[in-house]
């Protein structure tokens, strides 16, 4: 961690943009807008994870990742859609002497871009909302998770019969066009379920009126859920890397 000072001049030296808050010194904190260091204990990342590894998907400006390995986590895979320096991994990574290693790639893809490899704690923090196959991204965090997945997301209520979701065809929610899906907490229960695992915890706030929720679930025995009720088989990608390579 930085000195103050550092922390200052690094934060105004800076060009890039600031999606998460979290403290770079002791009482340093970047000016995001986001608080990722009490979304992570929020959900229920242990404060203890020596020997762990830890896999961060839609990772930004790396806030959890670097949380996660200031925790003792022995490995880490910060994961984004957008490349390094458009939220200034790397730039936070150097400067804090972190060893976080950082991946490019879809939550689609990512399976076969780790080759398979699983995970101790997977954090799916701020994502599954932005997608529009929420059901393939839960798939694929199944393939990655050994020990426990972390979800948190934009909820729209509590329960309903049956479970719904809506679904935003624009820029509807928020102004923001890449706002796809939006459930019910029971209809993201039973989407985490249904791809192959079983739900640990909800949480939800605010409490009266809930915008968003998480869930902390570990993998069910067995097959995924779905595969044993549907014709449906998992859908293997194959990165563009790889075809480029044939």
């Amino acid at each position: 961690m930085l000195n103050d000072e550092e922390a200052n001049e690094f934060i105004g030296a800076s060009d890039f943009v600031w999606h998460q808050i979290f403290h770079l010194s002791e009482n340093v904190a970047t000016p995001g807008a986001n608080d990722i260091e009490w979304l992570v204990d929020r959900v229920g990342l242990p404060r203890e994870l020596k020997g762990a590894t830890v896999l961060d998907v839609g990772t930004t400006n790396g806030g959890a990742a670097f949380i996660a390995e200031q925790r003792g986590a022995d490995r880490v895979v910060a994961v984004d859609i957008y490349g390094p320096d458009r939220f200034g991994f790397n730039r936070i990574k150097q400067a804090i002497g972190a060893s976080a290693e950082f991946v490019q790639s879809s939550i689609y893809e990512l399976p076969a871009v780790l080759e398979n490899e699983q995970f101790d704690e997977v954090l799916f923090l701020g994502v599954l909302y932005h997608l529009r196959h929420p059901l393939l991204a839960l798939d694929s965090l199944r393939a990655l998770t050994r020990g426990r997945l972390y979800v948190e997301t934009a909820i729209y209520g509590e329960r309903s019969d049956p479970p719904t979701t809506q679904f935003f065809r624009r820029d509807e929610l928020a102004g923001d066009s890449s706002n796809w899906f939006v459930p019910t907490i029971s209809c993201l229960v039973d989407w985490v379920e249904s791809s192959g695992f079983v739900v640990d915890r909800v949480e939800h706030w605010p409490v009266d009126q809930p915008t968003r929720a998480c869930v902390a679930a570990h993998p069910a025995s067995g097959p995924p859920e779905f595969i044993q009720l549907s014709y449906e088989v998992p859908i293997k990608v194959v990165p563009e890397s790889a075809v480029s390579q044939r």
